[in-house]
């Protein structure tokens, strides 16, 4: 993701959390990373989002312009 090559990743998992910490982007994520889960905005606690079987994860990369 760091070299903004997209790819389709499928792992079960229970939290955002948790797919932070597999994919080891915990260190960047404030900075580089926006999600939302079933096509809705995290805006802010991603800690304490929980996943149910079926729930699709998107993880883009933040960019801004002007």
């Amino acid at each position: 993701m760091r070299d903004a090559h997209g790819a389709i990743v499928t792992m079960d998992a229970t939290s955002l959390l948790e797919i932070i910490d597999r994919l080891g982007i915990d260190d960047d994520r404030d900075e580089l990373f926006n999600f939302a889960v079933n096509g809705e905005l995290i805006v802010h606690g991603e800690d304490d989002v929980e996943l149910k079987n079926g729930d699709e994860v998107e993880i883009v990369i933040a960019f801004s312009g002007g």
